[in-house]
């Protein structure tokens, strides 16, 4: 099924529904039962890094400050955690920006 919008570019594939199902529940599978079996340290690191992206979420959505979703922010969280969210916040509050798409 394909929804068509006033821009013939911009269509929106549906039907995927058990798909997702189908991945969520794998990914639930593997947050609950493999990783743990791996010493904890991924374990530690994912359950770490996905605190860490839904606090700079929630801080983007609740204050508005503009912290960009790029590859750098995804690693730097992941390394360090928490201490990577306060840092990224101290860096956006004090004038630190991210690039810009224009350059």
């Amino acid at each position: 099924m394909v929804i068509e919008t006033k821009n013939d570019y911009m269509a929106i594939n549906t039907g995927h529904g058990i798909g997702l199902v189908l991945a969520i529940i794998g990914a639930i599978a593997i947050l609950l039962f493999i990783l743990p079996l791996g010493g904890g340290l991924l374990y530690a690191i994912l359950a770490n890094t996905i605190l860490g992206l839904v606090i700079i979420f929630l801080v983007n959505w609740l204050f508005g400050l503009g912290i960009q979703y790029d590859l750098l922010v995804f690693v730097f969280v992941a390394i360090f955690g928490l201490l990577a969210v306060i840092i990224l916040i101290l860096f956006n509050l004090m004038g630190v920006k991210g690039r810009s798409k224009n350059h």
